[in-house]
């Protein structure tokens, strides 16, 4: 099995309305993605044969490029694909953006249908863990994806966590392709609750949809939203905890 990684990136974003602690400065966030860039270029996994850079805010890809160009270590194809974003429907958070980014990424890319399958990883950050997982998933998965859903007394989580997700071609064309459209019509805020509410009834029947990944897939980087460390001590311990729950409580998407 061969698969195409697939970084989605907004290197200048133009959201209004967000969180004031929203990562939302150009150098940082270039910062970001050419550090998470260099560490894919390097990284050892001979399943991934292509990597396809998808931006959507129009920035100058120049230096990208250029450490494309004298660092693909693996010798991997690579495609650099851009557009300009829709504007975001109101009431909706810029994960509409990303979804854009995936439907876009099946318009443009002229190499993305070499593989069958994709991994959509969030640009900015990087998952040391991420050959483990492809060692341990079936190749007939339609989707490999990390939920949440769980509810504790009055606390209760359902989303689906969206930095990391591998996922079929022609799974995605049938079922995904578009999707964004649901987040309008349905007055769905996020992403990740769109994708939660379209796969966990399916998951039901179709045993090809993974909703809880066997092993921990941490993410390296820091996050856009509220501009928190994914390495830091506080999300070191939060990983172990939700690891151990991997192993002696599966089925518990916490």
């Amino acid at each position: 099995m061969k698969y195409s990684l697939l970084i989605t990136s907004c290197i200048q974003p133009n959201f209004t309305n967000l969180n004031p602690n929203f990562r939302a400065d150009t150098s940082l966030r270039l910062k970001d993605y050419i550090t998470a860039f260099r560490y894919w270029l390097s990284y050892k996994e001979s399943k991934i044969s292509h990597i396809i850079f998808v931006e959507n805010s129009g920035y100058n890809l120049k230096e990208l490029k250029e450490i494309a160009e004298n660092e693909n270590l693996y010798n991997r194809t690579i495609e650099f694909i851009q557009f300009e974003a829709s504007t975001v429907p109101n009431g909706l958070h810029y994960g509409y953006s990303e979804l854009e980014i995936l439907d876009k990424a099946f318009d443009l890319s002229k190499t993305i249908c070499d593989t069958d399958s994709f991994i959509k990883v969030t640009g900015r950050l990087y998952f040391p863990n991420l050959s483990k997982l492809l060692n341990r998933i079936k190749v007939n998965n339609d989707i490999t994806i990390d939920f949440k859903d769980y509810k504790f007394f009055k606390i209760k989580k359902q989303y689906a966590l969206t930095t990391l997700i591998v996922i079929n071609n022609n799974f995605f064309i049938r079922n995904l392709y578009g999707i964004k459209n649901i987040m309008v019509t349905g007055n769905i805020s996020h992403f990740e609750t769109c994708y939660f509410n379209f796969l966990q009834p399916l998951s039901v029947t179709n045993k090809n949809i993974v909703t809880r990944f066997p092993i921990n897939v941490n993410p390296i980087g820091i996050g856009a939203h509220w501009s928190s460390n994914y390495n830091s001590l506080s999300k070191k311990i939060i990983y172990f905890i939700k690891g151990v729950l991997r192993v002696v409580y599966p089925s518990l998407k916490i």
